[in-house]
């Protein structure tokens, strides 16, 4: 059986893929996240492992996720169901499916929360609300706007509703278009910032903050903290990337362009983290973790002569990429209601942008009214959504759809969702499958499990 066309149409061209492909892929992640985990675990030593679990896990994951949409040209749980049929396999394999569904709805409701204070952050820079403000003055900005459940639900509503227009208009005239302006506009908007950080920052102690290799901050963990962000960086495990290649013309050159989607992720990492890192060591301020770094440390170094258009450019790009980002988390959804249910893509996406919108109601109160509510074991209702998702359901999902790939799938079916690109690649990449990405993913999922954390600690 080969390749089915696709009744929903297809991408315009290879280069408005690649930009909708990295706009799943690059987040906040990418900002906050990447250069902070470099700086903690060896600079040059944690990115080369960083690198080495790109090509080696990431990229056949990548691949999978796109030659899997490729052939069935269905929504995930449908498509999952026909590849087992096909396979003579058990159709619980399409639970794969419910899992991907419900870990990128879960994560959008919290997401859209963080995107919501980005696009706030953009206009009080603008406004120069965060001009001239010490450390007390940029924690109570922030507070102001955390805990006060009116503006952040304001803010949150807002971005769903963009999300909402973008995914309603459809693949071609909505996402893809937006990702031809979005993705390229992000990498200039941050170009632009990272040429001032370099002539007026302080990039030489960033460049080696960054990437002065040091191994004895490495050790066991930073391993596996290159590995959790290797894998996290390409929406993996979330039916975005399998949605995205339901798309995919069958002669796409799938493999050059999941390699193009890394580099583009990459590179958008190294140019923000040396910007940011740039302006920060300037200002004389330490570097801090995720959401710390982005909405209490970076402001202050605008009380340090850093301008406010380049906190405009930077809280801008945030929103560029989060909107990219919101917009591949709820196409799985989408797509699953229209050929499901049978309704218009309109009221899919109205449909599921309403329930997001709902959920993300427990994380928005997380921050304020049940900030000290402890729902369950000392976590509150933000906290147990970032575990489920990010610990449970993700590594589960990514763990199973290569086994499902790999173990389960016949080499006959195998070849035709190849095609006749690069036969002789076939067999490297499941043999990648089998091995490196299967075992590196039991290891991540243990980590997250904080069993790894359990099994260190009893054998020293």
């Amino acid at each position: 059986m080969a390749i089915r066309e696709s009744s929903y149409g297809y991408w315009s061209s290879h280069r408005g893929f690649l930009f909708v492909a990295a706009g799943a892929a690059i987040g906040m992640g990418n900002i906050a996240r990447l250069p902070y985990l470099a700086g903690e675990y060896g600079g040059a030593v944690f990115l080369g492992a960083y690198f080495l679990f790109l090509g080696t896990v990431s990229w056949p994951l990548l691949v999978s996720e796109w030659m899997i949409g490729r052939w069935t040209r269905e929504d995930l749980i449908l498509g999952l169901g026909r590849m087992s049929e096909t396979a003579r396999a058990s159709r619980l394999w399409a639970l794969i499916g419910v899992g991907s569904l419900a870990a990128a709805v879960l994560i959008l409701s919290y997401y859209s929360v963080i995107a919501g204070w980005s696009v706030a952050y953009a206009f009080r820079a603008a406004g120069g609300a965060l001009t001239r403000l010490d450390a007390p003055g940029v924690q109570r900005v922030f507070f102001d706007l955390a805990q006060d459940p009116e503006r952040s639900l304001a803010w949150h509503t807002i971005f769903m509703v963009v999300v909402c227009l973008v995914v309603a208009a459809g693949v071609r005239q909505g996402i893809e278009r937006a990702a031809n302006y979005l993705v390229p506009a992000a990498f200039v908007f941050m170009l632009g910032v990272a040429i001032y950080a370099l002539s007026r920052g302080d990039s030489q102690a960033a460049l080696q903050h960054l990437l002065t290799p040091d191994w004895s901050r490495f050790g066991w963990r930073g391993a596996v903290e290159a590995l959790h962000q290797a894998f996290f960086t390409m929406a993996l495990g979330l039916g975005a990337m399998v949605a995205y290649g339901s798309y995919l013309p069958a002669d796409a050159p799938v493999l050059r362009m999941a390699g193009a989607v890394i580099l583009l992720d990459t590179l958008f990492s190294l140019i923000a983290g040396g910007a940011l890192y740039s302006l920060i060591f300037a200002a004389g301020l330490d570097p801090a973790p995720g959401l710390t770094l982005l909405f209490q440390v970076f402001p202050l170094t605008l009380s340090e002569g850093v301008p406010e258009g380049a906190a405009i450019a930077i809280y801008l790009v945030m929103f560029m990429i989060t909107l990219m980002a919101a917009a591949a988390l709820m196409e799985p959804a989408v797509r699953y209601l229209v050929e499901r249910v049978r309704v218009t893509r309109v009221s899919a996406a109205i449909s599921c942008g309403i329930l997001i919108w709902f959920i993300g109601l427990g994380t928005l109160l997380s921050f304020n009214v049940m900030q000290s509510v402890d729902v369950f074991f000392g976590r509150n209702f933000f906290d147990w959504l970032q575990w489920l998702t990010g610990r449970v359901l993700l590594p589960v999902v990514a763990l199973l759809l290569c086994v499902f790939t790999s173990r389960i799938l016949p080499d006959e079916l195998l070849g035709e969702m190849w095609g006749t690109s690069a036969p002789r690649a076939l067999a490297v990449w499941k043999w990648m499958l089998r091995f490196p990405a299967r075992i590196a993913l039991i290891v991540l999922l243990l980590y997250c499990l904080e069993v790894l954390d359990f099994l260190i600690a009893l054998w020293s």
